[in-house]
Parts: structure tokens; C-alpha cells; sequence
């Protein structure tokens, strides 16, 4: 059985009653259609992450840029339609890393990860509701930040790590100044 409890602009909340064998319990699912987040790698080694605040977390996060999907919307084109309002980048070359849970104890959100190359710059186009700062810095130093604390956010680190090896030794080279 199922109870819808809550509806809202992007996700919806039930209760549902489940059966698994002789067991039977109670759990409550978070309903959302899904993200796609983009590692944006440049041919000098620099990848672009965003700054924005993040009212659950209440502080300012460092992240990929990452969207929800639209109905009907398939994984790489909310990629590729985040990187542009986001970011204001166009990816010649959009290559999946993987797609994972967010956090499957109660959420059914899935995100599917995109490597984009071979950047283009046009116009960023944000929503009323983001406020964000653009960082670029090198992969090295983005790296670095995960294992100093500043980075906290998972999709990030996942697409970091994930995104590293693709990317190549160009990007660990300490020629480039720290953010």
C-alpha cells in the first residue's frame, strides 16, 4: 500500500506498507524524477564547480553543477541543459560516469553523471531562485578539497573521483595557483 502524504514542486512524499517475505513494515519515500550532474573538465586541467548555499546543509556549498530533470527528459539532455544555464558552457563531448542513489533508505532519487569536454562558452541563463559563484580550479586542488573538508558534497566527490582518471596527469600538474 501506498499514501501519498505530501506533494510539493519537486518531490512528492508516501507512506508506504511493505511486504518482503513474512515480514511487513512501514516506510516513508521521498518521490523526485531524478538529477543529472556534470564534472566540466577544460583543456588546460581546470574543471568549473559552483558556490551556492544550500538551506538543508545551512551554509554555502562547493559543488559540480547539477540540476533536476524535467518530465520526459532524458539524463544527458538535463546535462547538457544544466551545464548552459549554470554554468553558460556548451560540452562537445558529454561521456556518462555513472548513475547512482542519492540515498536509497529513503529516497528513490537517481543521478547520472556526465564527464563534459571540449567546452564552448555562450550566455548562462540561471533561474530566479540561483545565486551562484563560478569556480574554476584546477582538479588537483578540487581534490585536495575533498580531503580537507571543503568539499562535502557526495555528487561532487563521486564525479571527482570518478572523473580524475578520465581526465589525465595534465590536470594533477602544480603549475597552476590555488583558489
Amino acid at each position: 500500500d501506498s499514501e501519498k502524504v505530501f506533494s510539493g514542486r519537486v518531490l512528492d512524499v508516501t507512506v508506504d506498507t511493505v511486504r518482503e517475505g513474512d515480514k511487513t513494515y512501514i516506510r516513508e519515500v521521498v518521490h523526485h524524477p531524478g538529477s543529472a550532474v556534470i564534472v566540466p573538465a577544460f583543456d588546460d586541467g581546470t574543471i568549473a564547480l559552483v558556490r551556492q548555499y544550500r538551506h538543508p546543509a545551512v551554509r554555502y556549498l562547493l559543488e559540480l553543477p547539477a540540476g533536476t530533470l524535467n518530465e520526459k527528459e532524458s539524463p544527458e539532455a538535463g546535462a547538457a541543459r544544466e551545464l548552459e544555464e549554470e554554468l553558460g558552457l556548451i560540452a562537445g563531448r558529454m561521456e556518462k560516469l555513472s548513475e547512482f542513489f542519492v540515498s536509497p533508505g529513503f529516497c528513490e532519487e537517481k543521478m547520472w553523471l556526465y564527464l563534459a569536454t571540449d567546452l564552448t562558452a555562450t550566455a548562462q541563463r540561471l533561474d530566479d531562485d540561483e545565486l551562484i559563484e563560478v569556480v574554476r580550479l584546477p582538479l588537483a586542488r578540487a581534490l585536495e578539497r575533498i580531503t580537507d573538508g571543503e568539499i562535502e558534497d557526495a555528487k561532487t566527490i563521486i564525479g571527482l573521483m570518478l572523473a580524475a582518471p578520465r581526465i589525465g596527469l595534465s590536470a594533477f600538474a602544480p603549475d597552476y595557483p590555488a583558489v
